[in-house]
């Protein structure tokens, strides 16, 4: 087992926690959009994603993490567009 992190083991990390914030902002865009027991538990998800972010973030260099989540989420918002302008698209056909 490795005893330290090389240059690529802490890109990797700092991908999946950038992709974890990812998921964690469209979860919190969604929020309201549930009622009951099912709005609950999205918040349970909402409240450990944020919890989880955190305590990883402590460990992290977040200026790395930071690049990282910003471009993915560019990706993310750019893949909304276009599947939004294809949907549209389709629609109209």
């Amino acid at each position: 087992m490795k005893s330290t992190l090389t240059k690529e083991d802490t890109l990797d990390i700092s991908i999946l926690i950038a992709l974890f914030r990812c998921f964690n902002e469209q979860l919190y865009n969604l929020k309201g959009a549930h009622a009951g027991i099912v709005k609950m538990k999205f918040n349970r998800l909402l409240k450990l994603s944020s919890q989880y972010e955190k305590e990883i973030a402590q460990e992290m260099n977040t200026e790395e993490m930071e690049a990282v989540y910003d471009q993915l989420m560019d990706i993310v918002v750019e893949i909304k567009q276009v599947v939004l302008k294809q949907t549209e698209y389709e629609t109209k056909l």
